[in-house]
This record gives C-alpha cells, structure tokens and sequence, in this order.
C-alpha cells in the first residue's frame, strides 16, 4: 500500500472544534505524515443553521480558503509528496444539494462525493430519505461514522439496505480498536466482516487525544480481516472518492 488517505479530518485550525492555532494544525499534519498518511482532506463541519446570513456563509468559505493555503504552503515545504485536499463534514438537511451546488459547502476535494453527518438520534426514515434526495440530486454520500446512529447501529438489515440504494459508509479509527464488547462492536466486526465499511479515516480534532493516525487501526483490520480489504479501506476506495472514481 502506497500511503494512507485520510477523508476526514478536522485539522484545519480556527474554523471548527478541529485544529485551534495554526502550530496545533501543524503538529498534527507532522503526526499524519509520521504515521503514514499521503493524502488528506480537510472537513470542517458546516452547519447552516450556525449562520446567520448568506454573507456568514461567505466569510467562512474565504477563511476556510485562506487556511488551506496555509497548510498547502506548509506541506509542500515539508512534506512535498504529501497531497491536502478541502472538503465539509456538512450537517445534513434538507437543501444539502443546493449549498453543494452554491459552494456554499464543499464535496471532497473535486468530487461529487459529500461526507454526511446526521444527528445521532436521526430515525431510520430520516437517514434514509436524505440519502435517496442526495443521490437522486447527483450527490454521491459518504455517510460519516455511520457507527454513531443508532437507527443503523440496532438494525444490520438497514445498513444493508443503505448500501444497496448506494450510500457509502465510513468508520472512525479509533472506533475500530476502542469497541470491543457491546452493540457497536458487534455492529462493526458484521460490517467489516460483510465488508460494508468503504472509508476508516481519523476524523482527528487535535494532536493529542483524537490524532491523525490510522497505522494501529489499520494493523487491527489488516489482521482480522486481510491486507486486501485493508488497503481496500485506507487507500484504494478513498483514493479513488478523491480522483472521483466510481465505487462499488
């Protein structure tokens, strides 16, 4: 495998709960790219019912752009073959598609991929519906730490049926060794096990209790599940999100 890549980070300093100074955004791409990752996307959360206004909206992206200018300067300096992408972790609802299509919000880098966080109480209808007005609008949703709702978590058969209608779904890192014993843990050893899971990524707020770092993840799934379906997870799928492939 050729690099780690990570499609769900908050290490964009000063514009989220992520990253807050540009030294702490620093500190963890040098933990990112220590650990193994050559590729990553930054995805501060948007949540339109924080702003206000559409100038809100406005200023946000031209802070957004700024600070990825930033990092980019950085890690061609230090780490030139290291490649940063920009992206949102965007709160789902009802005109998603239209802040994608307004830039108000972005897809994963180039894409027309979207990570899509839901609130962790949403009901199965809630999820379901919002997935299906995505796709049928030309959004391709990448559904964020799917292993936090409880509507998916309690019912496999409902995970299955996002799969087919074709929502893509992503773990978190530290989910992968933290759950051992319960619901989630079960949730996810039948996920990977059924290979439901396209995208474990860090979703990393700091540098220190929730880092960049995906190695001991990775060796987790590399052991119990096969280096295929590893490099499937952390490279090849979400490499391919970014070059806008399709996914299956």
């Amino acid at each position: 495998m050729i690099g780690f890549v990570d499609l769900h980070c908050h290490a964009l300093f000063r514009v989220d709960d992520g990253a807050k100074d540009e030294n702490t955004m620093k500190s963890m791409l040098d933990l990112a790219y220590s650990d193994g990752t050559r590729y990553l996307c930054f995805t501060p959360h948007f949540k339109i019912f924080e702003f206000d206004s559409e100038d809100e909206v406005y200023v946000q992206m031209q802070r957004l752009n700024h600070r990825f200018k930033i990092a980019c300067e950085y890690t061609h300096e230090k780490y030139p073959d290291m490649c940063l992408f920009l992206g949102n972790e965007i709160m789902y609802h009802l005109d998603a598609d239209v802040s994608l299509a307004t830039n108000k919000c972005h897809y994963l880098g180039d894409s027309s991929y979207a990570l899509i966080e839901f609130e962790p109480d949403s009901s199965a209808y809630e999820i379901e519906s919002s997935v299906l007005r995505l796709l049928r609008r030309g959004v391709r949703p990448l559904i964020a730490h799917i292993e936090r709702y409880s509507a998916i978590v309690k019912d496999f058969s409902f995970a299955k049926s996002l799969k087919d209608n074709g929502a893509l779904f992503q773990v978190n890192a530290r989910s992968v060794t933290k759950f051992k014993f319960g619901k989630i843990a079960n949730f996810l050893k039948l996920s990977f096990k059924k290979r439901m899971v396209d995208v474990v990524a860090s979703d990393a707020h700091n540098a220190t209790s929730f880092s960049p770092q995906l190695s001991k993840a990775y060796s987790t799934v590399l052991k119990k599940y096969g280096q295929d379906y590893a490099d499937s997870i952390f490279h090849e799928k979400p490499l391919a999100i970014l070059k806008n492939e399709q996914i299956f």
